[in-house]
């Protein structure tokens, strides 16, 4: 028997430890080590990778000189929706394949997208907060308006959006959307008003929800200009990347009356925790969560391991390979 092949993988928590293990002997998969590291900032995750047939990551920064250092490795799959940690022509450089998971969570980012809108239009965690003061006051909430008949803006188009067009249909909402990327047809079959260009999404829009991925041409393009071509009292709800909207600038937009409210998942500094929106009571804020499901979790794991075993038994691409 020869040596068996290697496979790296930062610890991954939730579901337990063995879904990958499980993948592998549920398909016949027994000559490969699986070495688990438990932080990929850790130097031991890339001193472990070095000579790793395949590897899987999360948030790594996968830049030149990471790559540099993978002297094996043939296929790397990041158990994300999101490459921006990944620098892809590097990876293309040194001949690995990078894998992807695209649609492992629509469910849950969308009905999350759906529920901080629903929090941000009847103010919910206004009242919550109010109340565990020993406030019972509905003047807190004041104004409060009706949805039906208001104009919902998606900044994007793909999967996640599409499944929070069908959400919103039974609130009388009429939903358009900003994609140059995107065929006329995914439009007409979703029943969503295509627009032209972004500054008109933001002059018809009264609420806007931002799932734009995080590239060098997308960074803060929610900025001072893009808020002050929105209405007054328009709503925002980020839950793509953290920096494709200006902390900053939405803040000025909030303190100044031109944003009502914010429903924000995602922050550009999420390792420290820090944005200027964590005291602002008209911002409601969760912790990059709407990704997460149990069942999201073992769906994302299973397709990550999936495409390393695609690549090193049965020779092919990766099903979500990202730099074609």
């Amino acid at each position: 028997m020869g040596t068996k092949k290697k496979i790296v993988m930062v610890n991954t928590e939730g579901v337990g430890k063995s879904v990958e293990e499980e993948y592998l002997a549920r398909n016949g998969y027994t000559d490969y080590d699986l070495i688990r590291i438990d932080s990929e900032d850790d130097e031991d995750f890339f001193r472990e990778a070095e000579d790793a047939d395949g590897v899987i990551i999360v948030y790594a920064n996968m830049n030149e000189e990471a790559f540099s250092r993978l002297k094996n490795c043939k296929v790397l799959t990041t158990q994300c929706i999101g490459v921006n940690n990944i620098d892809l022509a590097a990876a293309t450089r040194h001949g690995v394949y990078v894998g992807n998971v695209p649609d492992y969570c629509i469910e849950e980012v969308a009905v999350h997208t759906v529920a901080m809108f629903l929090n941000c239009v009847r103010k919910i965690g206004i009242y919550d907060r109010s109340i565990r003061a020993g406030q019972w006051d509905v003047a807190v909430g004041k104004e409060l308006h009706r949805t039906k008949g208001k104009t919902y803006g998606l900044i994007s188009y793909g999967n996640i959006p599409r499944r929070i067009a069908e959400l919103l249909k039974p609130f009388g909402i009429k939903v358009i959307a900003y994609d140059p990327y995107t065929k006329d047809s995914a439009f007409e079959n979703g029943n969503v008003v295509r627009v032209d260009t972004l500054e008109e999404l933001l002059a018809e829009s009264d609420y806007i929800s931002v799932h734009t991925p995080l590239l060098d041409s997308t960074r803060h393009m929610i900025g001072k200009e893009q808020f002050a071509a929105m209405k007054d009292g328009v709503m925002i709800i980020a839950t793509g990347r953290g920096g494709v909207v200006d902390e900053e600038a939405l803040k000025e937009a909030i303190l100044s009356g031109k944003v009502a409210a914010a429903g924000i998942d995602v922050i550009e500094d999420e390792k420290e925790c820090s944005s200027v929106l964590k005291g602002l009571e008209q911002v409601i804020m969760t912790p990059h969560a709407a990704y997460y499901s149990e069942e999201a979790l073992v769906e994302v794991r299973e397709k990550a391991i999936s495409q390393i075993m695609e690549v090193l038994e049965e020779n092919k691409k990766p099903t979500y390979l990202v730099n074609r």
